[in-house]
């Protein structure tokens, strides 16, 4: 039997990086912190910038739906206002408490029907990955509630990493 032949490594030159945006979109639950930390350190590894992304559910659209439309009163257009106005409070403030400052980053605050929404994101923005957790359920809330991350991954045409 012969010897092995050594196999140089493959280096990439400086200039071609593999991400240079890399899309975390976030429910604000600890498997989405989990997600965001392993993109850091993915963006530390190739010099990319995080777009941090949370989508907030349409609160209103319930009453947009034609040809049935409803007027929305003042007090609820304020209630939605706000809490559009909390969401991206705690998105900048999760960018803040866990990015560290070497690496650059953003974040958006969106309504929509979240894996669409992702989608749309990561391509608008033009990232080269999207990553992302799974909370691993199965069964009927799964039937019921289906699967963002799965939905992601079928629509995106970026890649998709999942973390569980």
């Amino acid at each position: 039997m012969s010897e092995p032949t050594p196999v140089a490594p493959v280096v990439a030159h400086p200039s071609a990086r593999l991400f240079a945006e890399i899309l975390v979109p976030t429910d604000f639950s600890d498997h989405a912190t989990q997600a965001l930390r392993l993109a850091i350190a993915l963006a530390r590894t190739h010099g990319a910038r995080i777009t941090l992304v949370h989508v907030g559910v349409a609160a209103l659209a319930m009453y947009e739906i034609e040809p049935y439309s409803v007027p929305m009163s003042a007090t609820l257009v304020a209630m939605h206002e706000e809490m559009a106005k909390e969401q991206k409070h705690v998105l900048d403030r999760i960018a803040r408490d866990e990015i560290p400052d070497d690496v650059p980053w953003r974040t958006i605050a969106l309504e929509g029907f979240p894996p669409e929404e992702i989608v749309r994101c990561a391509e608008g923005q033009k990232c080269d990955l999207i990553v992302m957790s799974t909370h691993g359920r199965s069964g009927l809330s799964r039937a019921f509630l289906g699967s963002v991350t799965e939905r992601v991954m079928r629509a995106s045409t970026v890649p998709v990493l999942v973390t569980r």
